[in-house]
């Protein structure tokens, strides 16, 4: 009876000294572990990229709306709004506040625009460069997926772009 007793108290270390150096599905483990991590990373990235791209697209917008006004060489408000809402496929891009048209003057250095009037341009400038410049203005607000501490919810997105049409 001594050698069984003897016997089963040997293999118990055995075992669990096994069972330590076994190395089957530890990379499972390790994935189970470092998995909610990743994911961690990878999810806020992708919230805050998306914020970014329609960051992007709000500046697009304002910028197409210009090149319609210099383009076409004329101010029509309805038809450079219509040119911001259109040229994203982003939802809620506005135009606004509302394109405006303005006299102004160029001139010193660096260079420097300052409004004058509105049109028509009856003022002349002292640098005798006066323009007719177009303020194309386009908004639009991103939601984040997750609230952030220091990211307002939601974030308002705002861009200008200024042409001269004459």
């Amino acid at each position: 009876m001594r050698l069984r007793s003897s016997a089963a108290s040997l293999t118990q270390p055995r075992r669990l000294r096994s069972f330590w150096r076994e190395r089957k599905a530890t990379s499972a483990i390790e994935l189970a572990l470092v998995l909610p991590l990743i994911a961690g990373m990878i999810v806020p990235l992708t919230d805050l990229g998306m914020g970014a791209y329609t960051k992007m697209q709000v500046q697009n917008a304002a910028q197409a709306g210009a090149d319609y006004a210099l383009k076409t060489g004329g101010f029509n408000s309805t038809n450079i709004s219509n040119a911001v809402t259109n040229a994203t496929g982003l939802s809620g891009v506005s135009a606004s506040p509302a394109p405006s048209e303005s006299c102004a003057c160029v001139g010193g250095t660096p260079v420097s625009i300052t409004n004058t009037t509105a049109p028509p341009c009856v003022t002349g400038c002292a640098s005798g460069n006066e323009g007719v410049y177009v303020t194309v203005n386009a908004q639009a607000s991103y939601t984040p997926l997750f609230p952030y501490p220091a990211i307002p919810s939601p974030i308002t997105f705002n861009a200008t772009s200024m042409v001269r049409i004459q």
